[in-house]
């Protein structure tokens, strides 16, 4: 979701007439876009603010902002020990930086949302705010985008998990209207994007969110890749399951956060259901696409989680067959139920032994499925260089990674490959039928 928004911040700051810099070192403006999920984020970006601290003090005439979520949680209190910050900007008001930018003379201005203020009322169908608009206003020129593209469907979140602050930084859930979004994927495949994935905190919350995957899929022949995230494990239904098997191009893939394998820890969470309706969930999907890629997400260390709490989750683990995971090492948030709650009893030690031990155990996993990819044929599409080494990155349907030689030409191509070997976080593959006709071209 920030990738998102920071690629349609861009894309507004563009239309105005703004020019971007490769490093943060040569721009006067610099505005950082802000996770409040973990604590550790929050503090990588006060040690950033610091460095552009130095730079003011220095008398270099210099914009700072703060973005998103962290400035949303903080409200305006964060600017007592960062003065200079210039312009604070919540999610929901992304759309309004560059009327801010430009109407900023030396005067701070600061655009926070107000849901917090509403509440009981619905906004479910008010009007398109600014975050709307600058969805809809991205551009869609072959300049701007690459072949992959995030839309957003909808945003905010009304499950207040105990430990989460999406609720309190993102706001209530809002839907988009059916028609945008239909018309945003139109627009980015006409443009020559081949994937498109879908993005909410509770994305299968979404009204009617079957039907929107089959209108997206059907009047998009040119789209070679649908996907979405993040799904909310409790009432997703049948019928969009039954869509994902039928439909050849929507990604046979799940991003479905469990988050612990413990009922008890589950109920403090406030998750909403069993770790037995979790399993059925996955039971459901693989009758249905026995192939299927499931990726989740764990909290490790929650309070109260005990030795067998934690080998719950290793258990769900091996259940599941997860083709990755995402693990976290519980830190309060304020604001939250479990920070008002909950004491944080497991000291940094355990959350760091039980993190390591549970990649370890996905490492297990992920290496055991893999392996079973060795010497099958797979369609990905090749996304750029590799992190490390000279190979190029593509990425399977169901999310694996691809490690192939090639030009780099293939970049933004779909081509064929043959597994050749396996590890625990990605395959290797050649291609297996040469070069398609785009690269050669």
């Amino acid at each position: 979701m920030n990738i998102l928004d920071s690629e349609l911040i861009q894309n507004q700051l563009l239309s105005s007439g703004y020019e971007f810099v490769d490093q943060a070192e040569k721009a006067n403006i610099v505005l950082y876009n802000t996770c409040s999920v973990r604590d550790l984020s929050e503090q990588k970006v006060l040690s950033r603010l610091g460095v552009l601290k130095k730079r003011k003090d220095q008398g270099e005439k210099l914009v700072v902002g703060l973005l998103g979520c962290m400035a949303e949680r903080t409200n305006t209190d964060i600017l007592e020990k960062n003065p200079h910050i210039d312009l604070l900007v919540g999610p929901s008001r992304l759309g309004e930086i560059g009327g801010l930018l430009h109407n900023l003379r030396g005067e701070r201005k600061i655009a926070l949302s107000d849901f917090r203020t509403r509440k009981g009322k619905s906004l479910e169908h008010e009007p398109m705010d600014s975050l709307e608009a600058l969805d809809a206003a991205r551009l869609t020129g072959s300049k701007a985008l690459k072949s992959q593209a995030y839309i957003r469907i909808t945003r905010g979140c009304n499950k207040f998990c105990s430990f989460c602050v999406v609720p309190r930084t993102r706001g209530p859930e809002v839907h988009r209207s059916f028609e945008s979004i239909l018309n945003e994927a139109k627009s980015l495949v006409d443009s020559g994007v081949l994937e498109i994935t879908l993005l909410g905190q509770t994305i299968n919350h979404y009204p009617e969110f079957a039907k929107l995957l089959r209108e997206i899929h059907d009047q998009n022949p040119g789209l070679k890749r649908l996907r979405f995230m993040t799904s909310y494990p409790r009432d997703f239904t049948d019928e969009a399951l039954d869509v994902m098997a039928s439909s050849e191009r929507i990604c046979k893939y799940l991003h479905i956060p469990a988050q612990s394998g413990s009922d008890q820890i589950l109920r403090r969470m406030n998750r909403g259901y069993t770790r037995e309706q979790y399993l059925d969930l996955i039971r459901r999907a693989r009758e249905r696409m026995p192939n299927i890629s499931i990726v989740g997400d764990m909290i490790v260390g929650f309070p109260g989680e005990t030795e067998e709490d934690f080998e719950a989750s290793l258990s769900l683990i091996r259940e599941v067959r997860y083709q990755n995971i995402f693990v976290f090492k519980y830190s309060p948030r304020p604001g939250t139920v479990a920070d008002k709650r909950e004491l944080d009893d497991i000291p940094m030690e355990i959350k760091k032994l039980r993190n390591n031990r549970m990649l370890e155990c996905q490492n297990e996993v992920s290496l055991a499925e893999h392996q079973k990819a060795i010497g099958s044929r797979l369609s990905v599409l090749v996304e750029g260089y590799a992190k490390i080494g000279s190979k190029l990155q593509a990425r399977t349907q169901g999310d694996q990674i691809v490690l192939l030689e090639g030009p780099i030409s293939l970049i933004g191509q779909l081509v064929e490959v043959q597994i050749t070997q396996a590890s625990a976080l990605s395959l290797t593959g050649m291609l297996s039928s040469g070069l398609p006709p785009e690269a050669l071209a």
